[in-house]
C-alpha cells in the first residue's frame, strides 16, 4: 500500500503536490494568478522580483512562492490585502527605473509583461524617482537584437535562458545595484560574443530591453508603404 499523497491549502482549497513542487507550481495549477517579472518555466527558479510573494501561516514574512518548496499541511494564502500592496510597491519601484513600460509588442514574446502588471495593479510609475539602471547599446548594429537596456529591469531572464537553454554564456551581468548592467564579454558586441542569435533572450525579456529588430523593421516597412 503505497502512502497517500501530501496536500497543502491555497486560499482555502486543498491541493495534493509531487514532493518538490514549488508553492508557486500548485497555485499555478489551481489556476491563480500570481505574478512575476523574473519566472520563466523553462528556467531554474530565481526569486529575484519577489512579486510572487504570497503568506504562509506561521511564516512571519511573506515568501517567494517560486522558489519556496510546498510541505504537508502547509496553508498558503496568494492575495491577501499585504501581499498586493507589497506587489504594487515592488511595480512602482521597478517602473521608477524604466523611461516607459509601454512598448510595442512586436518587440518580443513576453515584452508586454511589465505593463500589463502595471496596469493590473494601478502602479503609480511616478511614485519614486529611481536612476535608470541601464545604458542602451545603439552602437551594436547586429541585424537581429536590439539591445535598449534603458527598459531593462535586470531580471536576468536573458541571463539565465542563454546559459541554461542555449549553453552560449553570450549574455553576462556587470556591477551591482544601480550600476548593474547586462552585458557581454569585455562589454563588447553582441558579433563578436558566443551570441549565435537564437533569439531567446528577446522571447523572455518582459519588458522589451532585448527587441526583434527584423519585426520592427517589418512594421516600420509596413507603415511608411
Amino acid at each position: 500500500m503505497t502512502d497517500a499523497q501530501p496536500t497543502l491549502t491555497i486560499d482555502g482549497q486543498e491541493a495534493p503536490f509531487t514532493p518538490g513542487e514549488t508553492i508557486y507550481q500548485v497555485a499555478t495549477r489551481l489556476g491563480k494568478n500570481i505574478p512575476t517579472l523574473c519566472y520563466d518555466e523553462r528556467l531554474e527558479p530565481f526569486g529575484g522580483c519577489r512579486l510572487c510573494a504570497v503568506e504562509v501561516e506561521g511564516v512571519r514574512n511573506p515568501v517567494a512562492s517560486c522558489t519556496a518548496q510546498a510541505s504537508p499541511g502547509m496553508v498558503v494564502h496568494t492575495a491577501t490585502e499585504r501581499v498586493e500592496s507589497l506587489r504594487r510597491t515592488l511595480l512602482e519601484m521597478v517602473a521608477s527605473e524604466n523611461p516607459t513600460v509601454q512598448v510595442d509588442p512586436l518587440r518580443g514574446y513576453a515584452s508586454q509583461e511589465l505593463g500589463l502588471l502595471v496596469e493590473r495593479y494601478q502602479a503609480d510609475t511616478g511614485r519614486f524617482a529611481g536612476a535608470y539602471s541601464g545604458c542602451s547599446k545603439p552602437e551594436d548594429h547586429n541585424p537581429f537584437i536590439l539591445r535598449d537596456y534603458e527598459l531593462c529591469i535586470s531580471c536576468y531572464r536573458c541571463v539565465r535562458v542563454c546559459a541554461e537553454r542555449e549553453g552560449d554564456y553570450a549574455i553576462s551581468v556587470m556591477n551591482r545595484g544601480f550600476q548593474t548592467r547586462i552585458t557581454t564579454e569585455f562589454d563588447g558586441l553582441l558579433e563578436d560574443s558566443a551570441c549565435t542569435f537564437c533569439g531567446q533572450c528577446i522571447h523572455t525579456c518582459p519588458t522589451g530591453a532585448l527587441a526583434d529588430r527584423k519585426a520592427l523593421r517589418f512594421a516600420l516597412k509596413a507603415e511608411v508603404g
